[in-house]
């Protein structure tokens, strides 16, 4: 049976902020007879997805963008999720014969938001789904500007529908579509936004290093993590917080770092630090910020099925391959600053060595780059099912870590923060 590749990405609206996301399950296609196959493995693992995790644990309060396959599109198989918060999305490859319409049409009567993706209007054959949608995405990537234009025109004069902006990899690409008038914006970009290779740091970044420096070390011991928190006003009370909050139903009372560490355990601690730190850093609620962490994740978790790294190391190089974005701060700069083993530079600069076959492929997971994720599949000692069991493992830590430690945060004292 094929690989299926599970992936999210976010969908923006035009105030920059996070509408939904789009989980993408797609199987790893060698032929067109494999068709069939890829199918159902596709269908397995979306079953398998939402079984096992959830829709609130995938995509939070946002919306669910759900590529859907042909079986639960005319009802051989249940939608496992209901229409709340579900926008289910028709590929293009899903042919819009009477079976697949009437299916959409009954789908939408249940409730659940349709959505197509990579319209055309040279789509004829597609033109009786478009009668159902309440969402089309448009490819940027597919057209011309002007012939952009006549389709976001035609659109808008003869259906009332969300549009979506798909493929959005520019600056110019983004300035286009929103020129446009498109609702919604989907792309690498809005992610992964330019980063500076300026030899300049700022201040805020530089103490943001240095504490990231500290706590990388995989033998840094309760002592230090104590001294880093007392020197910091607003770290020690967002720690305490957030420890507490966690305890809840507890008999014990958190009290101090120590008591902390007894109720939750050095990792734990160490990685919602980071995560604090990070956030001062940069924007708490930025979606950069949200995937750094679910890369860490996935990265600790796909070492723990590899077992000759330290897992405390991979999340450190994953987190650490997301500072470039984050910080706005070229790589060899972020490593420059930090006093970091041979192996974490290797992995972060050439992606060399056990550490940097885990972070590409990871990395390849996250762009569904089929020859990245093969790659790194051949590679480590860990199956294509167990390395999308841990993504969708670190998507949902990730949603529940960032409501508990960087709910303490928001709510800090503006003392606490400084």
């Amino acid at each position: 049976m094929p690989a299926v590749h599970v992936g999210r990405q976010p969908v923006y609206d035009r105030s920059m902020d996070v509408v939904g996301y789009e989980l993408l399950f797609r199987a790893q296609t060698t032929s067109t007879s494999a068709e069939r196959s890829d199918d159902f493995a596709t269908t397995r693992v979306i079953v398998n997805t939402f079984m096992e995790f959830g829709l609130e644990r995938l995509v939070g309060r946002r919306l669910a963008f759900v590529n859907l396959t042909r079986p639960f599109v005319v009802g051989e198989l249940p939608v496992p999720f209901t229409p709340e918060k579900a926008v289910l999305e028709l590929l293009e490859t899903i042919p819009a014969d009477a079976e697949v319409v009437e299916g959409a049409r009954r789908l939408r009567e249940q409730g659940y938001s349709i959505a197509l993706d990579d319209w055309s209007v040279q789509q004829e054959h597609r033109m009786a789904l478009l009668d159902v949608a309440d969402i089309v995405k448009v490819d940027v990537k597919d057209a011309a500007p002007e012939e952009l234009e006549r389709r976001v025109h035609a659109l808008r004069s003869s259906h009332d529908v969300t549009l979506v902006a798909e493929r959005v990899e520019t600056a110019t690409d983004m300035d286009l579509c929103h020129r446009l008038g498109f609702d919604w914006f989907q792309g690498y970009f809005l992610l992964r936004p330019d980063v500076v290779s300026a030899r300049t740091v700022s201040p805020a970044h530089l103490a943001c290093l240095r504490l990231l420096g500290r706590l990388a070390d995989p033998e840094v011991d309760l002592g230090e993590i104590e001294e880093v928190v007392r020197a910091d006003l607003g770290l020690n009370y967002r720690i305490l917080r957030a420890a507490n909050a966690a305890s809840s139903g507890t008999i014990r009372r958190i009290e101090s770092i120590r008591d902390a560490l007894v109720l939750l355990g050095m990792a734990t601690l160490r990685s919602w630090m980071l995560l604090m730190v990070l956030s001062d850093a940069s924007d708490p609620d930025s979606e950069q910020l949200s995937a750094a962490m679910t890369r860490a994740r996935t990265c600790e978790l796909v070492a723990r099925h590899t077992g000759d790294v330290r897992p405390e190391s991979a999340f450190m190089v994953g987190l650490l391959s997301s500072l470039d974005q984050l910080l706005g701060l070229s790589m060899p700069l972020v490593v420059d600053r930090l006093p970091l083993a041979e192996d974490l530079q290797a992995a972060l600069l050439r992606r060399e060595g056990r550490l940097g076959e885990i972070l590409s492929t990871v990395a390849g997971l996250e762009d569904l780059d089929d020859a990245a994720v093969a790659a790194g599949l051949d590679a480590l000692p860990i199956s294509a099912d167990e390395l999308v069991r841990s993504y969708l493992g670190a998507v949902s830590w990730t949603a529940m870590t960032t409501d508990d430690a960087l709910g303490a945060t928001r709510s800090a004292p503006a003392g606490a923060r400084a």
